[in-house]
């Protein structure tokens, strides 16, 4: 008896191990929800497409609108900001109901934090202006520079408070007295009227966490830091960030989870994200594959998911902890990615349910 009792417990154990020697299998990431992204040659305006999962792991896409040069999702997701020749329209998702709110083209689109603003530029000429806006279409005038500077003119405001928003700015200005200082971090706070706060540019704003106050920098030597507020910037005394190099790609979806992206060879790369609570670096994935810099991402609240759109048909689904990847779009033999029909996608909003 007991040999027998010593021979089963020997079987059982062999059993285990063996069990334990074969690889976990891998599961591929899957996609659920709605995707809104932009897509096609950007000349006259992209389409706005709306991608859905369909069955046996393929993908459903249809149009919504043509002539968006730029779209931006409000934080909950529930509307969406379009840049157009005609002006920024207002597209509320659920409904699908569609309200201009400012005439005219306009760029570097913005929200505030709590989604009641945001903010755009317009440039005319050698003159570029900042402006603020409720939802009504109720826009103040932040900041009229004359000066003929492109940076200065592609550099977009970033939103650090409900009613504040820090921004770069040269002079002179066709605002009385409001010459300043080339290379000029400006905070603005909104209300009854403008207040205008200037220190001297030291940093770019790579991010500013949608649900908090923490904000991620990049100095002249290119290195990442880390604020915990730019309400105040004449006191920000940021500290050094997660790696040198590397790429801020966004945080997770309503989060304070950031995320950053970092080649390890040039056929593979390393992606992590910080613990916000102290600013501490999580363990990376290996994905076995790169990303041009105009690559755009978009993370899921639960930051297990990453979708990721690169130039010059390639849309992909990351799994953020194991580091697989799969195209929405796999190549099949005679034919190219998606066929090119969607061409540079740009993810913008990802509605998860």
């Amino acid at each position: 008896m007991h040999t027998i009792r010593l021979f089963c417990i020997v079987i059982i154990s062999c059993a285990l191990i063996s069990a334990c020697a074969q690889p976990i299998p891998k599961t591929e990431p899957k996609f659920s929800g709605r995707l809104l992204l932009l897509a096609g040659d950007k000349t006259n305006g992209a389409d706005l497409v709306e991608l859905t999962a369909g069955s046996d792991s393929t993908y459903k896409y249809s149009t919504i609108t043509t002539g968006v040069f730029e779209a931006v999702g409000s934080p909950d997701g529930s509307r969406l900001l379009c840049a157009t020749k005609e002006g920024i329209q207002l597209r509320t998702l659920l409904t699908g109901e569609v309200k201009l709110l400012v005439k005219g083209e306009s760029y570097c689109l913005s929200w505030s934090p709590d989604g009641k603003r945001f903010s755009y530029k317009q440039t005319s000429g050698a003159r570029t202006k900042l402006y603020a806006s409720d939802l009504d279409g109720k826009a103040a005038l932040i900041w009229d520079d004359s000066a003929s500077n492109e940076a200065v003119a592609k550099s977009c405001a970033h939103w650090v408070a409900p009613e504040k928003l820090v921004f770069d700015r040269m002079g002179p200005s066709q605002m009385k007295g409001a010459n300043v200082k080339p290379n000029t971090t400006t905070l603005a706070t909104i209300g009854e009227s403008v207040r205008l706060v200037d220190t001297e540019r030291k940093w770019s704003v790579e991010g500013v966490c949608p649900v908090g106050t923490a904000a991620f920098l990049r100095n002249d030597q290119s290195q990442i830091l880390i604020a915990k507020s730019l309400e105040n910037p004449k006191t920000v005394n940021p500290t050094s960030g997660p790696c040198s190099g590397c790429r801020f790609v966004g945080f997770a979806a309503q989060s304070c989870v950031p995320f950053f992206l970092e080649d390890s060879s040039s056929t593979s790369s390393t992606l992590f994200s910080l613990n916000p609570t102290n600013w501490q670096r999580l363990r990376g994935a290996e994905i076995k594959q790169t990303f041009s810099p105009a690559a755009r991402m978009l993370i899921n609240s639960s930051a297990r998911l990453m979708i990721v759109g690169d130039a010059p048909a390639s849309l992909f689904l990351v799994n953020t902890e194991s580091g697989e990847i799969v195209s929405f779009f796999p190549k099949t033999a005679g034919s190219s990615a998606n066929d090119g029909r969607l061409l540079s996608p740009v993810p913008v909003v990802w509605i998860e349910k």
